[in-house]
């Protein structure tokens, strides 16, 4: 028995039987039919071997990650060592070229020498075996070695697809004009590629995909895609601490594996180490037993955090609510952040009896486009919604209000920046303040002066309302005091990547600013009995 399971190969998903059931198959199946059964494994292992493209096994996230690419024109792929990113990237750049005539593929990585030694030979692994023998011709044109990759850094099919080689450390250039049908980015892709990239792969309606292990921590490319994601599905993390939440908008014990990107093209996914069978988990989770939780994020499961933290930490999933569960009953309070050539960033909020807070409308909304936009600065750069039909005069804003309102909306009050407000300018009658000119007219429009408290104050109050405990379920006592619409794109996405390391200049900065006058200003509920007359007495 031990001669024959000897003999047999190894293989993570067609394990070898022990040498009991060895012997329990002979004896109920015969030595002939269980030698057919043995052959028939070793013939399955060698086809993986010789023709992978065929033959290879496909993990089950695998099919996730093309779902993704059928219905989104970017995906980006994070994923911890040795999680079958690379491997899952060439044989779908593969395929590509097989099924798809005439295609163009760009396979893109950080060196030459590290294109030869991370891309090109996993992509000579997936080229279908009969293609590796063929004779260059007319058409066809494969030539490849192990130490110097792909001749000319290209090659080309029979069918007269062409995949081709570059590198960041060549010149932009390079990749200005192209029309490819697949993009793969892999590891330090530049920002600026990836910013240039999306718009070759228009014209063919093309995918760019991109493969990155956060080793080096949270990369500009990460955060453009990640920044202002929606998570739609997490996988458990065995191997951190089950009772905590590791990732805002993940459950405890767990991390995140499915989002949609703030950009309705793009998608993620994170490739867990353990999801590939073929590299040993266990020995990955000996190696991170005594590692800090922030390495073991990265390693296993591909996430890294911004190395500039956000001034909101405790913000997440579970402060962004549905149209539908504004409460009707409540309290409307407004405020604004005034500004000359950009728009006014406006914040609606509703305070319930139970004293809970509702941002339920903002201006401008995601129909305008983007507040902010990912950057290599720490908060961002100025998005189009900040100029989109700026200019507005006072009269047009007071207009745009009363519109969003609706003339039925009661607000009970309406709180503006006490800078900007109070600043005086020169009008008609000699100085006015910015609340003089809205207060002024056929239909005036009293704003109060924000308190004019330290902005750390005011952060402080906003990460109070914020906070609840996570380590247990959210409960009638147990929740946090502030909502936000998920139709307040904008605000949202500025409290996940406002940090206040670009000071006022800050692209994010305003709907923070918004949101602070509110709650410095403390807004209560009130209702018919909250001015009335307590009863008598004397002295």
């Amino acid at each position: 028995m031990s001669t024959i399971l000897d003999k047999m190969s190894e293989h993570p998903l067609l394990i070898k039987p022990t040498e009991e059931q060895l012997k329990t198959m002979i004896e109920r199946d015969g030595a002939e039919k269980v030698a057919e059964l043995i052959q028939l494994r070793e013939d399955k292992i060698n086809a993986e071997k010789e023709d992978p493209y065929r033959h290879g096994y496909e993990p089950f996230h695998w099919k996730d990650a093309d779902e993704i690419l059928q219905n989104k024109e970017e995906l980006l792929i994070l994923g911890g060592n040795r999680a079958g990113k690379t491997e899952y990237a060439a044989k779908r750049a593969i395929f590509t070229l097989c099924n798809k005539p005439n295609s163009i593929v760009w396979c893109i990585h950080t060196t030459s020498q590290s294109s030869i030694q991370m891309q090109q030979n996993v992509i000579w692994k997936y080229i279908p075996s009969e293609y590796k023998t063929m004779k260059k011709g007319r058409i066809t044109n494969i030539q490849y070695s192990l130490k110097n990759g792909f001749s000319h850094n290209s090659f080309v099919f029979p069918n007269g697809s062409q995949c081709i080689f570059m590198n960041y450390a060549q010149d932009k250039v390079v990749i200005e004009g192209g029309e490819p049908d697949f993009i793969w980015c892999d590891e330090l892709v530049p920002l600026d590629w990836v910013q240039t990239l999306r718009y070759r792969i228009l014209t063919r309606r093309g995918r760019l995909l991109i493969t990155f292990t956060p080793i080096g921590g949270f990369s500009q490319v990460v955060k453009e895609y990640v920044n202002g994601c929606r998570f739609t599905k997490t996988k458990k993390a065995e191997i951190l601490p089950q009772n905590l939440i590791h990732v805002a908008g993940c459950p405890k014990g767990h991390m995140p594996y499915l989002a949609e990107g703030r950009s309705k093209t793009s998608g993620i996914i994170w490739f867990h180490s353990k999801f590939n069978v073929y590299s040993p988990f266990d020995q990955m989770v000996k190696q991170l037993d005594n590692k800090t939780d922030y390495e073991k994020k990265i390693r296993a499961y591909g996430w890294a955090q911004a190395l500039v933290g956000s001034q909101f930490p405790m913000f997440g999933e579970t402060h962004i609510i549905s149209e539908d569960k504004i409460p009707q009953e409540g309290t409307n309070y407004m405020s604004c952040d005034p500004a000359g050539a950009r728009n006014w960033f406006m914040l609606w909020c509703k305070v319930t009896k139970e004293g809970d807070y509702y941002i339920y409308r903002e201006f401008p909304d995601e129909t305008y486009g983007e507040w902010a936009l990912p950057d290599s600065k720490a908060d961002g750069r100025e998005g189009p919604a900040q100029r989109s039909s700026a200019g507005r005069g006072i009269d047009e804003y007071k207009g745009l209000i009363r519109g969003f309102e609706g003339g039925e909306e009661e607000i009970e009050e309406r709180y503006i920046d006490p800078r900007a407000g109070a600043t005086q300018a020169i009008g008609k009658d000699g100085g006015v303040t910015l609340i003089n000119l809205l207060d002024d007219g056929e239909d005036p429009m009293y704003f109060k002066p924000a308190a004019g408290i330290k902005i750390d104050q005011g952060v402080s109050i906003i990460n109070d309302w914020l906070y609840f405990d996570q380590s247990q379920p959210i409960t009638y006592i147990n929740k946090p005091k502030l909502f936000i619409s998920e139709k307040c794109q904008n605000l949202i996405y500025s409290m996940r990547e406002w940090t206040g390391s670009d000071g006022d200049k800050g692209a994010s900065k305003d709907p923070i600013d918004a949101l602070r006058y509110i709650v410095v200003m403390n807004p209560v509920y009130e209702d018919s009995n909250s001015y009335k007359p307590l009863g008598g007495g004397s002295y």
